[in-house]
């Protein structure tokens, strides 16, 4: 006899953040992120300190759930909690957190003070001698047009990996918008590691860099990944209505051009 499913509301996921089952309370963060149960933020932040959920290696599952989750909700009374725990010991919950304060930034448009307060916060961990997410906290310091710390970012183009080089070079084009940046993230696009043109591609696609429109469709990379690099980058530069139209004539033209690179990639 097979058992009848689980139907999941926001009241039996919140619920289930406190539950005798682990498991549960982590599949629990997990949804009410995915559905964007606002309801959920106050219990949410309780299980982003969580101490029970652990593993055998330290870690903690339901604490970094909890901050994807707060991530996707987007409110910033979350960014004190988020800072906070971006002290704690498992490199999955910085990483989570860090993230979670980038997606906050963005989700509160040109009011980017509340996140910014976090600045700081990051910027230590970019100091630590110990290992940090760094990726993670180049692209939030990005994202927060954290300008006093691009001298700590420039130190990052010479790391001796190149997904945090690439991080670096994403952050400090969001930063000062210096095509210098973009170009070093342009060349990745002829990387012979297929993971690290794709990655290049994600770069690109998000700082929105349009000079790359046509290095991207020629990428050689599975279609799926030139299809929402190209995506990004028209959601970056298209006006809010949509009319492009209303929009300077060399823009247009551009944005034309990416829409028949995405058509022949389908």
């Amino acid at each position: 006899m097979t058992e009848t499913p689980i139907t999941w509301t926001p009241e039996t996921a919140i619920a289930n953040l406190r539950s005798p089952d682990l498991s549960q309370r982590y599949y629990a963060a997990w949804w009410l992120g995915k559905m964007r149960v606002r309801e959920a933020i106050e219990p949410l932040l309780v299980a982003l300190t969580d101490e029970e959920d652990r593993t055998e290696l330290g870690g903690y599952p339901l604490r970094r759930n909890a901050a994807r989750a707060l991530g996707k909700l987007g409110d910033v009374t979350a960014l004190p909690h988020l800072q906070q725990a971006l002290n704690c010991e498992d490199f999955y919950v910085r990483e989570a957190c860090a993230q979670a304060i980038g997606e906050i930034a963005q989700a509160s448009g040109h009011n980017l003070r509340p996140a910014q307060a976090t600045i700081p916060a990051l910027l230590h961990l970019l100091n630590s001698p110990d290992n940090q997410p760094y990726e993670a906290i180049l692209e939030t310091l990005g994202q927060l047009q954290a300008v006093s710390a691009q001298p700590v970012i420039e130190a990052f183009l010479d790391h001796s990996l190149p997904r945090i080089r690439m991080a670096a070079a994403r952050a400090l084009y969001s930063i000062t918008h210096n095509p210098h940046y973009a170009e070093l993230l342009v060349a990745q696009l002829h990387n012979p590691d297929v993971n690290l043109r794709r990655s290049a591609l994600n770069d690109l696609g998000h700082i929105g860099y349009l000079p790359a429109v046509k290095a991207i469709a020629e990428c050689a990379v599975e279609n799926s990944f030139k299809l929402l690099a190209l995506k990004n980058i028209l959601g970056h530069h298209l006006p809010a209505d949509g009319m492009i139209c209303e929009v300077d004539t060399e823009l247009c033209q551009t944005l034309q051009e990416i829409m028949l690179h995405m058509d022949d990639l389908l």
